[in-house]
């Protein structure tokens, strides 16, 4: 009883409850978060276009464009190219698995004016399901996301932000990684993009 009443009497236990009782409830929150980021998550992207296949031939399809935009470039022309949902998405995937990097099960799709990617991240016990959806600036050394919206697992807009940040996080490690030869800048369509290539 000698306790209770300390807690209930003195200022100094009524202090030490209520920062007893802001622990317990933010131990509670992390909790409830970690398990909502864990559980569930945002759908599958919606292609703008047919449904998306994921394949080293249409990675190869990728490749093959992107090299004859570079060269065109490299030769002073200014010169596009269209590359599909599928086409992105697969060279995403191939080079995610040939580099390395947080994020797996990559699928990137392709609207009017904005690009949508989702697939899973590793953040601290295991894999989260994503969606993020921006566009994305070419016209640097390195290609630089900016994102209009993330949702990861089923955690609430409220208390996002440091699941955000693990998702931006491992979409630029990888976006760094990769130095582009020319100035770009995609026009995105229902179910493409269109890369416009200036020397």
């Amino acid at each position: 009883m000698g306790l209770i009443s300390l807690f209930t009497k003195s200022p100094l236990g009524m202090i030490l409850g209520i920062i007893s009782s802001l622990v317990v409830l933010l131990v509670l929150l992390v909790l409830v978060t970690g398990v909502l980021a864990y559980t569930g998550g945002p759908g599958a992207c919606t292609p703008g276009g047919a449904t998306i296949e994921i394949s080293d031939a249409q990675a190869a399809s990728f490749d093959q464009k992107w090299d004859q935009l570079d060269a065109a470039l490299a030769g002073g022309t200014p010169t596009s190219t269209s590359l599909s949902e599928s086409e992105v998405s697969s060279r995403a995937d191939q080079y995610i698995k040939d580099h390395g990097g947080d994020i797996s099960d990559i699928r990137v799709c392709i609207h009017d004016g904005k690009g949508e990617v989702t697939g899973k991240v590793d953040a601290f016990f295991g894999k989260i399901k994503f969606k993020a959806s921006g566009t994305v600036d070419l016209s640097g050394d390195q290609p630089k996301a900016e994102f209009d919206k993330i949702s990861v697992g089923n955690v609430p807009s409220a208390v996002l932000g440091l699941f955000e940040g693990i998702v931006e996080g491992a979409i630029e490690e990888l976006l760094d990684d990769l130095n582009l030869s020319h100035t770009y800048a995609p026009v995105l369509s229902e179910g493409g993009a269109e890369i416009q290539g200036t020397p």
